[in-house]
C-alpha cells in the first residue's frame, strides 16, 4: 500500500502503483504503519478541493482508518472518504462551498415535496446529507440520500433517492461511485448528478513571481475589503481580486435517471428516452426537464410508498387510500434560490483559496511554499480517477 498525493482537480487523480503480485505482501506492522501515515495526512492542514487516491488499501485497513477517524485525535477530520473495496482504492476528497451551496438548495426543495406525504407516521422518507452508506462495492456519504422508513421492523430503510454533485472529483470518478452504489441497491429509484465545470483549472498564486510579491505586499484582505475588489459580483465566469483568478466556472449541469418498468436496475450510461432528464444552471438556466423528472421521480416513490403500506399489518385501509389518492405537490426546483446559492458559493471558495494562501505564507518563510508535484504517475485505468 502507497500513500498516495494530491492531484489536481482538472487532472485524473493521482496514484501511486501498489506493489505487483510479484512482491511479497506487506506485513500487519508495515499495513499499520501505512494506515498511519494515511491517518497524519488526513489530520494535516487543508489542500483545498484536492482529490487523493490510495491503492492497495485493503477493507481491513479501511476499517482500521475508519475507527481511528472516530476517535478524538481525527474527530475534526473535515476529508470525506470513498472506498471501493473490490479494486481496494481510497479515495479522499473536500467539498468546497461551491459544491456545498446548490446541494443545500436541492435538498431543502426535496425535503419539502417529500413531507407532503400524508402517512407518515407509517411510512417516513428523510433527506439526508450525511448518512454514511457501506457496501460490497463501494462506501461513502453521499451528498443526498432519500431513505424510506418503515413501521415493518424486519427491513431496514431502503434507499429511494441518490445525488451526487462533481467538482473537486472528475466526472467519471462521480460516475464510477453512482455505478458501485447502483450495484449495491439495485431498487434505488432516482440517481442524479451536479456536475460543475471549471473555465480554467486553479492553480495557486504560489510564493514567487510578480502576482504572489504584489498580492504579498497587500497584506489579506477581510471579507468586506475583498468584495469591494470584485466587479460584478454575480459574475462567476472569472472571479480575478489582485490580478490572480481564484475561481472560475464555465457551466453547471444537472443529470437525472429514474428507474423504468421492467428495468432490473438503473441504467446510467443510458443519456436517452424517459428514463433520462438533462438541465442546465449556468451560464443558462434551463430545468424543465428536471422538473418534469423530479414530478416522475416522486410519482415512482409514491408507488413505493403505497406497496410497503400493503405489507403491513396494522394499516388501515383508508390510510393506504389516502396514499393512493396523494397527488405529488409542484416540484419545480427555485430556480433564483439555485443562483442565489451558486454565486454565494463561487464568491465563499474564490475568498476561501485567496485566504487558504495568505495562511499558508504566514506559517512558512516566504519563498518555501511548495509547489504542486508534477512527477507522480498517473495511472487512469485503475478504478474511478479518469476523465469520462
Amino acid at each position: 500500500m502507497e500513500v498516495g498525493q494530491p492531484c489536481s482537480p482538472s487532472s485524473d487523480a493521482t496514484i501511486i502503483q501498489h506493489a505487483t503480485s510479484s512482491s511479497p505482501e506487506p506485513s500487519n506492522k508495515q499495513r499499520h504503519a501505512k494506515c498511519k501515515e494515511i491517518l497524519q495526512a488526513l489530520s494535516g492542514e487543508q489542500q483545498q478541493e484536492y482529490v487523493t487516491c490510495y491503492e492497495g488499501v485493503s477493507l481491513r485497513d479501511y476499517s482500521y482508518i475508519m475507527d481511528q477517524l472516530e476517535s478524538v485525535e481525527y474527530g475534526k477530520v473535515w476529508k470525506r472518504l470513498i472506498f471501493f473495496p473490490n479494486s481496494q482504492l481510497l479515495m479522499v476528497s473536500s467539498p468546497s462551498f461551491t459544491h456545498e451551496s446548490i446541494l443545500a438548495v436541492v435538498r431543502r426543495n426535496l425535503d419539502s415535496m417529500l413531507s407532503d406525504i400524508p402517512v407518515e407516521d407509517a411510512v417516513d422518507c428523510q433527506v439526508y446529507a450525511n448518512s454514511y452508506v457501506k457496501g460490497p462495492s463501494v462506501c461513502f456519504v453521499p451528498d443526498l440520500l432519500v431513505l424510506m422508513h418503515s413501521d415493518n421492523t424486519t427491513c431496514l430503510p431502503r434507499p429511494l433517492w441518490l445525488m451526487e454533485c462533481t467538482f473537486a472529483q472528475t466526472n467519471h470518478g462521480v460516475m464510477c461511485k453512482l455505478r458501485a452504489y447502483i450495484d449495491d441497491n439495485p431498487t434505488l429509484l432516482v440517481v442524479g448528478k451536479i456536475l460543475l465545470k471549471q473555465a480554467t483549472p486553479y492553480y495557486s498564486p504560489g510564493s514567487d513571481g510578480s502576482i504572489a510579491k504584489e498580492l504579498r505586499s497587500s497584506g489579506l484582505l477581510t471579507p468586506a475589503e475583498w468584495r469591494r475588489r470584485l466587479g460584478d459580483i454575480n459574475d462567476i465566469t472569472q472571479v480575478i481580486v489582485d490580478g490572480h483568478t481564484w475561481f472560475s466556472l464555465s457551466s453547471v449541469e444537472i443529470h437525472l435517471w429514474m428507474r423504468q418498468p421492467g428495468d432490473s436496475k438503473l441504467d446510467i450510461d443510458h443519456q436517452e428516452g424517459d428514463g433520462y432528464a438533462f438541465g442546465t444552471l449556468y451560464p443558462t438556466v434551463n430545468l424543465s426537464d428536471i422538473n418534469k423528472a423530479f414530478r416522475c421521480g416522486l410519482d415512482l416513490v409514491k408507488e413505493v410508498v403505497v406497496l410497503e403500506l400493503n405489507q403491513l399489518a396494522d394499516v388501515e385501509q383508508a390510510t393506504i387510500h389516502s396514499m393512493e389518492d396523494w397527488t405529488p405537490p409542484p416540484c419545480t426546483l427555485d430556480q433564483r434560490m439555485l443562483l442565489k446559492a451558486l454565486v454565494r458559493g463561487a464568491q465563499a471558495t474564490a475568498y476561501d483559496r485567496y485566504h487558504d494562501w495568505h495562511s499558508k505564507l504566514q506559517s512558512s518563510p516566504y519563498g518555501t511554499t511548495c509547489h504542486r508535484s508534477r512527477t507522480s504517475r498517473t495511472h487512469a485505468s485503475h478504478g474511478p480517477t479518469g476523465h469520462a
